[in-house]
């Protein structure tokens, strides 16, 4: 159960990072930042895996958070910062959760995987509408 806290804690520093919604290098050196971050984390708690598990949580949580707080704050404006705040509570609740009761872990990666994918299936119709005027 040692790798789900890992896995827990690199997604909740992963969706700490992706609250700050960037686009294009900066989302890049924010990713990079959070994959340091949970690498050193993972390391501190588990070690080697710890260390991957940590890396890859964070990677994937900054990865699918900063796209869904950026596309919300160019569709809301100011009104985004509610989100970031609401992911950013979230995050301490799964960081809890990873210590506390780690097998819930996997419905938290199951529904990041789901908003990751459902957000890009979204992404790719709208540009295939668009494609078609042309």
């Amino acid at each position: 159960m040692d790798f789900l806290t890992d896995l827990g804690i690199g997604l909740a520093i992963g969706m700490l990072a992706g609250t700050t919604g960037t686009r294009g290098s900066a989302r890049g050196r924010m990713t990079i930042l959070a994959a340091v971050i949970g690498l050193i984390v993972g390391f501190l708690i588990d070690s080697g895996l710890g260390a991957i598990l940590g890396l890859v949580g964070a990677i994937a949580g900054c990865l699918i958070i900063s796209d869904i707080v950026s596309g919300a704050s160019r569709r809301e404006g100011s009104r985004a910062g509610a989100l970031a705040f609401f992911v950013a509570l979230a995050a301490l609740i799964v960081a809890a959760i990873a210590l506390l009761v780690p097998i819930v872990i996997i419905a938290v990666v199951l529904l990041l995987l789901w908003l990751g994918i459902s957000r890009h299936r979204r992404a790719q119709r709208k540009h295939a509408g668009l494609r078609v005027l042309r």
